[in-house]
């Protein structure tokens, strides 16, 4: 069954990406900073001193979480029934919703039993761990994989991509401290083409992937509340920049942080 993933949505007021940026395509003048999108039409323009802070984190692909199930303390009891409950955050359900619904869809729940009765003994842990990973190679909603190893007792269970977020795993049976923990860490993907299609047509988008500046910034606009004067909002502008241009993204980096010579400019704080 087709997965779909959704990361967390910046909270941006405007959004332009750059596939073939040109040198002119983002100018410090005056004290302005002009920003034109990959059609050549000017998308951002703010005032240098109006720029509050700036983060850039470049493209990565993320990695995704592996979460190891240490189960040498099971407790074994013959006709015991034993669950495992699976989930990450920003697998989507069947609607579209994530973990911004409340939806649970995403969550994938497992239940072994083993036969009671005289002359019935209680299962191995090897038994329970091998079960586990038949019942989850057999779920075709699955989004992650499970790999039991009898010589450590492990129960490997990994995400099928990094865009699924941290797993959580949780059980029916008590473990030790410390028997659930992160064999490899999630990192957040940067700059995928399903991050910058959240915010841009995914038809205008040609480079593979891009690398990401959230530019903070105050913008001034008229408002009710005050007559004849205008109200600071504050606003937020995302910038995509393709991954392997090096010299636009060293042009714009250069500009927030204020190491350009276009202007005497002391720079944004980078958050």
């Amino acid at each position: 069954m087709p997965i779909s993933y959704k990361l967390p949505k910046i909270s941006a007021d405007s959004a332009l990406h750059l596939d073939t940026p040109a040198g002119t395509d983002t100018v410090l003048a005056s004290g302005v900073l002009t920003v034109k999108d990959e059609a050549g039409d000017v998308a951002l323009v703010v005032k240098i001193s109006d720029i509050t802070s700036f983060s850039y984190a470049a493209y990565a692909a993320g990695t995704a979480n592996v979460v190891n199930v240490v189960m040498t303390s099971t407790p074994l009891a013959a006709g015991a029934s034993y669950s495992l409950t699976i989930s990450a955050p920003y697998v989507q359900n069947f609607f579209g919703g994530g973990q911004e619904t409340g939806a649970i869809y995403q969550a994938r729940t497992y239940t072994i039993s083993f036969a009671s009765g005289t002359g019935i003994v209680a299962p191995t842990v090897d038994q329970i761990g091998a079960a586990f990973q038949a019942r989850i190679a057999a779920d075709p909603s699955a989004y992650f994989t499970a790999t039991y190893t009898a010589g450590t007792d492990t129960l490997a269970i990994t995400a099928a991509s990094a865009l699924a977020g941290p797993l959580k795993v949780e059980t029916s049976f008590a473990l030790t401290a410390g028997a659930i923990t992160d064999a490899t860490a999630w990192v957040s993907p940067v700059g995928t083409i399903n991050e910058v299609s959240q915010y841009i047509n995914s038809t205008l988008l040609t480079s593979a992937s891009y690398s990401r500046f959230i530019i903070r910034h105050r913008r001034f606009i008229r408002h009710n509340a005050v007559t004849g004067n205008e109200v600071v909002k504050p606003s937020l502008a995302l910038v995509y920049i393709d991954s392997t241009d090096t010299t636009a993204i060293t042009l714009l980096t250069n500009i927030l942080s204020g190491a350009s010579t276009a202007a005497n400019y002391l720079g944004a704080p980078q958050a």
